[in-house]
């Protein structure tokens, strides 16, 4: 079976969007598609040594199980106001590692610094969020 063959079930779900993002900057970050690391991360997490991580240990203290933090998980911003969040999410992966951008938020990162800094701004968070809210009021 060739590998197109193997590819034809479609998911249709929904998911998390802090996790869709952190997903995506995760592909990114490994160069492949999100559906190629969607898929790699499926392939581990179904491996029998992960299935049996999850099964108690005696030997263990038994309690509350804390949640892992997620790869990267600091980028992520939301305070609820949408338009607000993505320009944060931006900026924050931009001065993380600039690689992580897409190809257009790579440019339009590129396009926001280089107007903040012929109008003699510094580039902050503060700044940047501004611009875009700026920019999109079509003022």
């Amino acid at each position: 079976m060739s590998k197109s063959e193997e590819r034809g079930a479609l998911v249709n779900s929904y998911f998390n969007t802090k996790l869709l993002f952190l997903a995506k900057l995760a592909a990114r970050h490994k160069g492949q598609t999100l559906v190629e690391f969607i898929e790699d991360a499926l392939r581990r997490a179904l491996s029998p040594a992960a299935m049996q991580e999850d099964e108690p240990n005696v030997t263990e203290p038994t309690g509350p199980i804390q949640a892992m933090p997620l790869w990267m998980e600091g980028l992520w911003v939301d305070t609820g106001k949408l338009h607000e969040d993505e320009a944060a999410r931006l900026f924050m992966v931009a001065t993380a590692d600039v690689t992580l951008l897409a190809p257009k938020q790579r440019d339009l990162f590129h396009h926001i610094l280089t107007e903040l800094t012929k109008q003699g701004k510094k580039v902050t968070l503060k700044n940047f969020v501004g611009f875009i809210d700026f920019s999109e009021s079509g003022e």
